[in-house]
């Protein structure tokens, strides 16, 4: 049986799609927590570092100008000191014809003994030139009344300085335009995030906007300078320069790595075609059953209510019942399940009626066997072969309707899945920025996953059903 499945080429196919969909899922459980939904992917903090709404890396191969990667540089301990002051200097080659999206600078574990400590942050750029951005950080708070020393800040949430939208940084850098010859306004920086541009570029017109700067490549050095007492430390310092492309996958409006989402999208997709092909397989095989058997009061009144479940429009149904029940995986699977058995029940009905005639179950009847008996041992095992086809080619549907509801907004928002990023795509105008990569990859994971298991099902069909071989 096994080998005749493989040689088909439906079979094959879909073993290879289904088998590598398996494996990812098995690698993502295994090493994601539990809880990645709401602790990271649904928490905004967590990816505040990353650059928002680029393209994936390998894009730098198809398009003729090349985009900034992405850079993250971390320091543990001075790069320099010089008595009361201290200096952690990180070198950025800039090489691209694009220019960054942000700068990020952020520290953790700041220890001071006295007053608080003055940090400043400047660049120093290929032609020579220096830029502050910023000389002071206000954001660190003072000894508390009655605080024993050492002070310590920024112990579990790091102290993050966002530049292209902090107010110091904007007028720095507003000023550093002016000594290029550029006149903006810091409400111009601001709104038109030019300060990656003012930065990073060289003028090639004096009106204040993006196309008035090209790319001065080269080698920049960041400089972080702590002024206060020579005992005062930072534990972990970071600084990012944000790329225009990112990963595998590329990054959504709030910068979270599609990838990441993506792969968690795996297994929560299994999961979910599994729990709801085999549970409503389960109800529609024992129905179909008891109904083409037993027949009578029983098989009508079995047979309407599966009828009437058939017939009504399902999406309509599980948005009704979904919104009613609330926006979780289990009331999702929950619905499905209660809507998804009816037309199992109608296909094996129709299969007992055939058997239940045979000689073999006429002859246990003669015997003394019991319904119950009969049905366990006459009936299921030639019924089962083809009941596991159904529940096959079930998944697909159940998994495409999950997709449907979380991209109207009534998934679980605890739990990324592919139908929930393409959501999330469309209202935060994915189409209007021609974000591609946000919105052909969930796609492509839902249709692709759908053919993988309608090909395992025509595959498996002529098996459980000689008739349909071809002679």
């Amino acid at each position: 049986m096994i080998r005749e499945f493989l040689k088909s080429p439906s079979g094959l196919a879909g073993t290879i799609i289904l088998v590598t969909f398996s494996l990812i899922s098995i690698f993502v459980v295994m090493t994601f927590p539990l809880d990645y939904g709401t602790k990271y992917w649904s928490n905004p903090k967590y990816w505040e570092d990353y650059p928002k709404l680029v393209p994936p890396a390998w894009y730098n191969y198809f398009v003729p100008y090349k985009l900034p990667q992405h850079f993250v540089k971390d320091l543990t301990s001075p790069t320099e000191k010089e008595e009361n002051v201290k200096r952690w200097v990180v070198e950025y080659d800039f090489d691209a014809d694009k220019f960054p999206t942000g700068i990020v600078f952020k520290y953790s574990n700041l220890t001071f003994y006295s007053d608080v400590p003055v940090i400043s942050l400047k660049v120093k750029r290929p032609d020579g030139k220096e830029v502050v951005l910023f000389d002071y950080d206000g954001g660190i708070p003072p000894p508390r009344s009655g605080e024993e020393t050492p002070y310590v800040r920024f112990v579990e949430n790091p102290r993050t300085i966002i530049l292209i939208s902090d107010p110091q940084a904007i007028r720095r850098a507003t000023v550093f335009a002016e000594e290029l010859g550029v006149g903006c306004t810091t409400a111009e920086v601001r709104d038109a995030a030019l300060l990656p541009y003012i930065v990073f570029g060289t003028p090639i017109s004096d009106k204040c906007a993006a196309e008035s700067f090209k790319p001065l490549r080269g080698r920049y050095i960041f400089e972080v300078e702590m002024v206060g007492d020579p005992r005062d430390e930072i534990g972990l310092l970071r600084l990012v320069v944000q790329g225009a492309v990112y990963g595998a996958m590329g990054t959504d409006y709030l910068g979270r790595d599609l990838a990441q989402g993506l792969l968690f999208g795996f297994p929560v997709a299994l999961f979910i075609g599994g729990v709801v092909a085999l549970l409503a397989t389960l109800i529609g095989l024992a129905l179909g059953i008891i109904s083409g058997y037993i027949g009578g009061k029983i098989d009508e009144a079995i047979q309407r209510f599966a009828d009437v479940l058939n017939n009504l429009p399902l999406l309509p149904l599980l948005i009704l019942f979904v919104f009613v029940l609330g926006r979780s995986l289990f009331n999702i699977i929950l619905v499905l399940v209660v809507f998804g058995w009816a037309g199992t029940t109608i296909i094996v009905r129709s299969m007992v009626l055939s058997i239940k005639t045979s000689q073999f179950v006429e002859a246990a009847k003669l015997a003394g066997a019991s319904h119950w008996w009969i049905m366990r041992k006459h009936i299921l095992p030639p019924v089962l072969p083809y009941a596991f086809a159904l529940m096959i080619f079930a998944i697909p549907g159940a998994i495409l309707s999950e997709a449907s509801l979380s991209f109207l907004g009534l998934g679980d928002p605890s739990i990324p899945t592919w139908g929930q990023i393409l959501q999330q795509a469309f209202d935060n105008g994915a189409l209007q920025n021609f974000a591609w990569w946000w919105i052909l990859t969930p796609g492509f994971l839902i249709v692709i996953t759908a053919i993988g298991f309608v090909l395992v099902f025509f595959a498996l069909e002529p098996i459980v059903n000689p008739r349909l071989k071809r002679q």
